[in-house]
């Protein structure tokens, strides 16, 4: 079936269910970013694969919501569908919300709630409200879904404490010591990351996400987890039951409307789903506080194992892109003919050599010339650019080792490039460098240190869409909070937080570039004006020096940048491949 021949499959129930407008969100019943193929149904009724949208269908017309990332992607991807593209946060764009309520006035407009954030929802409802419609919940999409695939239940394992730094029993103390200085005992943990972070528990029902579908549910004299025995061993059932009571996955819905003991609940809105608020709201057992998921704040923070892991992890990423990158420079010279796809292959396979790696920690994102202006581009291997020997390529990508996750970016010279995209790849190292080189008072928001990077494109009328930075899970999601490095973003930076650098330049039709670290947020000194934090890399391979207009760098820049080569030769060059140990000490040469 073509798209525009499942949404009029979709427009048949509407008709059914007396309903004029159906929102169909990126989402799960876990408000995750990246979401299993069963609740995939956004990318199945549109056909736009990026990771972030909403198709919204009427009686009338249809149309797909999604930000500055995918923009280029999401035109060629609806092209030849009825789908009308609503580039969000542009000039003159409705949201969603806004959308529905000036063409839905006192008509019904559907969701499934189950999947549904219900801060969305609650936004939505009351936007209705006011113009005299209506919001249902119910699932129109999944009946008429054909080969939808089978909901995630792959073998769940406990993750030792020597990677973890503390036991589920230890993480549950401080989260019980949060919650009481908010005031509550009780909060369900919906998102996977703040789920599997507190049981400290791990599987591969998500692509690139190490987590297993699950809630936690925290309450005064005891802690729920939900999650089916028989994805895990006996010992791991026994050890878990040591903490929490185990109770199915399915058990939630019920055990959300039963008896809670009168728990005063600290409930995120953005972190549960619209139904299981809706239930919460109408249990007279249980008193709401609304307030963030005290998870999110505490596993921001890595303990000192846990950071001491992420060290060693980036260590074995970056000796596994070093020797990658000479074996593709060495097809490259044979006269080889090597796509993009092959980049994705050959680094995933060099990834997997890498001691205690679990795969790749999102979809590598190898774009060449113009494909590169595509933030999130994704070759495959019917689809995908043969590489020349000239211009960028950009790479994208990232490891999931048990010691922690990584995130990497690097804009590659392939041959001859011109004076733009040099003067371009300088702008955004430099703008990088400004970033990375950032000392600051403690208690400072995440959000004002983005403009350091901006400056540095901003004084030429450009921009990128899209924050500099975000905060990185360990052996967990790619994308973790609270930390963000955006215009938007109020989290206050502590040590111990890890966060990515990542500004970059997108020329739609010519190159893209982007250099991207992560860093680890770091004690400096104490003066008489109170504590200052710096920020150390933790990403270990080099920037491509070919590409840098060194009269463009000031002094500090070029002595931050050589520092930083000496660093990565002195980590990598032990445990290296004997040719890219070569590579690797031209590469790291100081300019």
């Amino acid at each position: 079936m073509t798209i525009n021949e499942k949404i009029a499959v979709l427009r048949g129930e509407m008709a059914k269910a007396n309903v004029d407008a159906l929102v169909i969100p990126t989402s799960d019943p876990h408000m995750s970013e990246y979401i299993p193929e069963a609740w995939k149904a956004r990318k199945e009724f549109s056909g736009f694969t990026g990771s972030a949208g909403t198709l919204v269908i009427t009686k009338e017309e249809s149309g797909l919501w999604t930000d500055g990332r995918y923009f280029i992607q999401a035109e060629n991807q609806l092209s030849g569908s009825e789908i009308k593209l609503f580039r969000m946060r542009e000039k003159g764009v409705p949201t969603v919300e806004e959308y529905l309520a000036d063409t839905q006035s006192g008509k019904t407009v559907a969701v499934d709630g189950a999947i549904y954030p219900a801060s969305s929802g609650l936004t939505l409802q009351e936007k209705l409200e006011k113009v005299g419609a209506s919001l249902v919940s119910e699932d129109l999409v999944m009946p008429v879904w054909e080969g939808r695939p089978e909901l995630p239940h792959t073998p769940a394992y406990v993750l030792d404490v020597k990677y973890a730094g503390l036991s589920p029993k230890e993480k549950l103390e401080q989260v019980r010591e949060k919650l009481a200085e908010k005031d509550a005992d009780a909060q369900l943990y919906s998102t996977l990351d703040c789920a599997n972070w507190l049981s400290n528990v791990r599987a591969s029902d998500i692509a690139y996400n190490p987590f297993a579908t699950s809630y936690v549910l925290v309450l005064k004299n005891e802690a729920r987890l939900y999650l089916d025995e028989d994805r895990l061993s006996a010992e791991d059932i026994a050890y878990l039951k040591e903490t929490f009571v185990l109770r199915p996955y399915s058990a939630i819905t019920e055990d959300l409307s039963g008896d809670l003991g009168g728990a005063k609940m600290l409930v995120n809105k953005a972190g549960i789903s619209y139904d299981n608020l809706l239930r919460l709201m109408k249990n007279d057992t249980v008193s709401i506080v609304y307030g963030s998921d005290v998870v999110n704040a505490l596993k921001g923070v890595k303990n000192p194992t846990e950071l001491e892991n992420i060290r060693q992890a980036h260590v074995w990423d970056g000796v596994a892109l070093a020797n990658f990158w000479v074996k593709l420079q060495k097809r490259m010279e044979a006269g080889e003919t090597v796509n993009e796809y092959d980049v994705c292959v050959m680094l995933s396979a060099e990834r997997a050599k890498m001691p205690e790696n679990k795969g790749d920690s999102f979809d590598t994102i190898a774009g060449y010339g113009p494909n590169a202006a595509m933030m999130h581009y994704g070759p495959t291997a019917e689809k995908s650019d043969v590489l020349q020997k000239k211009g960028f390529l950009l790479i994208d990508s990232g490891g999931q080792y048990l010691t922690g996750t990584t995130d990497v970016t690097r804009t590659f010279v392939m041959g001859p490039i011109t004076e733009e995209e040099k003067t371009d790849f300088t702008r955004v190292l430099k703008s990088h460098i400004q970033l990375a080189m950032a000392v600051f008072p403690e208690g400072t928001k995440d959000g004002m240190l983005d403009c350091l990077a901006r400056q540095q494109v901003w004084k030429y009328g450009l921009d990128y869409r899209c924050g500099t930075g975000h905060g990185v899970g360990f052996f967990g999601g790619v994308h973790e909070g609270p930390q963000n490095f955006s215009q938007r973003s109020s989290g206050v930076l502590q040590v111990g937080m890890t966060i990515t650098n990542e500004p970059g330049l997108y020329m739609e039709g010519k190159y893209g570039i982007r250099t991207e670290n992560m860093l680890e947020v770091v004690f400096w000194k104490e003066t008489e004006y109170g504590r200052f934090l710096k920020m150390e890399p933790l990403t270990l391979f080099p920037i491509d020096r070919k590409a840098i207009d060194v009269e463009m760098m000031t002094r500090e820049e070029l002595e931050y940048l050589n520092e930083y080569h000496q660093r990565v030769y002195k980590a990598l060059a032990p445990h290296v491949e004997p040719e890219a140990k070569v590579w690797l000490e031209e590469a790291c040469r100081p300019l």
